[in-house]
């Protein structure tokens, strides 16, 4: 197995501390079998990262579907039932501004159209 960094120096003391503390008792497990204690626990959170983060993409799919979901058969009919009758001219005439129907009678009388006069510099001549 490959070794991670440069090997350390120690003296014999610090030796016999460094094999007596956590990290030294680990270097040496891992040494005996790197596989153990180093591979598997790298795979387990790598595994549990995976099944926690599934929740987490699962809510954003859900969400994705109740979005684009396809209507019932209810739904579609009270579309239906509820559907404005359509015609070409006052539709036409609605959105051109020339049918009053639909308009508020305070609304139209509260502005009256009038001309801005402009001076003889912004006049085109054609």
């Amino acid at each position: 197995m490959a070794r991670f960094g440069v090997h350390i120096y120690r003296s014999k003391k610090e030796q016999e501390i460094y094999n007596k503390s956590i990290a030294g008792r680990y270097a040496k497990l891992v040494k005996k079998n790197h596989f153990l204690y180093l591979g598997l626990p790298f795979l387990v959170a790598i595994v549990a990262g995976s099944i926690y983060l599934q929740k987490f993409s699962s809510v954003k799919w859900e969400q994705y579907d109740q979005k684009y979901q396809q209507l019932g058969e209810e739904e579609m009919l009270n579309m239906i039932e509820n559907k404005r009758k359509v015609d070409k001219r006052d539709d036409y005439y609605r959105l051109q501004g020339l049918l009053t129907d639909h308009l508020e009678k305070d609304v139209q009388n509260d502005y009256e159209m009038v001309r801005v006069p402009r001076s003889k510099e912004d006049e085109s001549i054609w």
